[in-house]
């Protein structure tokens, strides 16, 4: 059983090198999974308003909002990861892959 903690030691710790790729892949993939929903939502807001602001409101979305999900996702990501102990990295990225993918098949996007 030794043996399995040393891997999972080892493997944390180079995952843990590469944090800042694998929060920026999290974050891509919630994006593609729930945008659909964000911009569905957006939609039904400014259904009211006129084509123009509609349209400002989209362009908005598409660059502001989501580089400021992604941006600050990403930080609050690390930020709580930061005050885990390193040593449970390596099942906290399996972890997430696992329900990421999970949550992709539930929208159907995988």
């Amino acid at each position: 059983m030794d043996w399995l903690w040393a891997m999972n030691s080892d493997l944390s710790s180079w995952f843990w090198g590469h944090r800042q790729l694998l929060i920026t892949s999290w974050v891509a993939v919630l994006l593609v999974i729930y945008g659909g929903e964000l911009n569905a939502a957006v939609r039904r807001i400014m259904q009211p308003y006129h084509f123009l602001l509609r349209m400002a409101a989209f362009i908005l979305l598409c660059t502001f909002g989501y580089g400021a999900i992604a941006v600050y996702g990403q930080l609050g990501i690390n930020f709580g990861l930061l005050h885990l102990d390193k040593n449970w990295f390596a099942s906290i990225v399996i972890g997430t892959y696992l329900i990421l993918s999970f949550l992709a098949e539930r929208k159907r996007h995988a």
